[in-house]
């Protein structure tokens, strides 16, 4: 199988730079300076002409059957990902059938220190080391806390491999597993490869600036294009709430460990645990008019849609720009390209 092996471990980064403004999530964790000191520009390109996996994890829209197919194809059958508007709707499946919900909104530091301070024990969490990977990250930060869901003999030796590990290096693991990745980036055009290749040029770019400034005895000078990249709103992201080791969790790869939303008793609805939280984060994004959603995984239930779902991944992944590429050298040919863009 695809390999998960040990990484040299790398640090998180905590402020991700700006998003589109769309549905798609575009959190971003950031190697350390020290990370990129030996490192050249020219590497990120060259790692992705090599043979085999590109390295890199595209930004993937905020689309349920996207995700629903996701987990399918790591190997877990039995899944299904539903939006939930209106927030109460959460409740239409009985709660034992909720594995785990997904909120997505605009990425922001918590401003309340976190009460757990070292990894709980029997609770599979995972940190983000990988930019625009947090919809993966999301989704495993809940299945892999549900041994009561198969999830294929890939994800199930995955789980069973990476179960004595840190936060940090499950997180790494995780980031080195082709069959995971290469399923992510199905999604992804060339075009989309490219762009976040480029942007990782441009983070190591500045990072090895700013190191070499930290280094010299003489005040840095503001690195104003650059910092700029780095200024504006936050990118989205998607942050994991499950039911683990008789706790409920908010799972946010970004952050170290997990933080504990509350115990459960038996005949708790961990759903309902939740909820007020959620709640005041719906009506925070809604006030400041931020683009923000719910989904639910839960137990499937319409194995009727498959083949639906099936047909509208094949035309999402789709990559017209080759063909749109063509056109615009015909109409440039012609002489008609200046003609049409004016």
């Amino acid at each position: 199988m695809a390999s998960f092996q040990n990484q040299p471990s790398k640090d998180v980064a905590v402020d991700p730079p700006p998003g589109r403004l769309s549905t798609q999530a575009s959190s971003v964790a950031a190697s350390s300076c020290e990370d990129t000191g030996s490192m050249s520009t020219d590497d990120i390109v060259a790692s992705s002409n090599q043979a085999g996996s590109w390295r890199g994890w595209a930004e993937l829209e905020n689309d349920p059957v996207i995700f629903t197919t996701l987990l399918r194809e790591w190997g877990v059958p039995d899944v299904q990902v539903h939006e939930v508007v209106p927030l109460d709707s959460v409740f239409d499946h009985p709660p034992e059938s909720v594995y785990g919900l997904i909120f997505l909104s605009r990425w922001m530091p918590a401003d309340v220190e976190n009460s757990v301070t070292e990894a709980p024990q029997g609770v599979w969490f995972a940190n983000q080391t990988s930019s625009f990977s947090c919809a993966t990250v999301a989704l495993m930060n809940i299945v892999n806390n549900r041994p009561d869901v198969d999830l294929g003999p890939q994800l199930n030796e995955f789980r069973a491999h990476t179960l004595d590990m840190t936060p940090r290096d499950r997180g790494i693991a995780l980031d080195g597993f082709d069959h995971v990745r290469d399923v992510h980036n199905s999604f992804a055009t060339d075009l989309d490869k490219m762009a976040v290749d480029l942007r990782l040029k441009q983070e190591i770019a500045i990072a090895e600036k700013k190191r070499k400034a930290a280094m010299s005895k003489r005040p840095r000078k503001r690195l104003r294009d650059e910092e700029d990249f780095d200024d504006g709103e936050n990118g989205f992201h998607f942050v994991a709430y499950v039911p683990a080791g008789g706790s409920v969790w908010r799972m946010d790869g970004m952050e170290k460990l997990p933080r504990k939303v509350g115990s459960l008793s038996e005949g708790d609805s961990w759903v309902a645990m939740v909820l007020p939280e959620l709640q005041a984060q719906w009506e925070t994004a809604a006030t400041g008019a931020l683009e923000f959603s719910l989904l639910a995984l839960t137990a499937m239930t319409a194995a009727s849609s498959l083949e639906e779902d099936q047909v509208k991944m094949e035309r999402a992944r789709e990559d017209w720009g080759p063909f749109f590429a063509q056109l615009v050298r015909l109409e440039a040919e012609k002489g008609r390209l200046r003609a049409d863009l004016e």
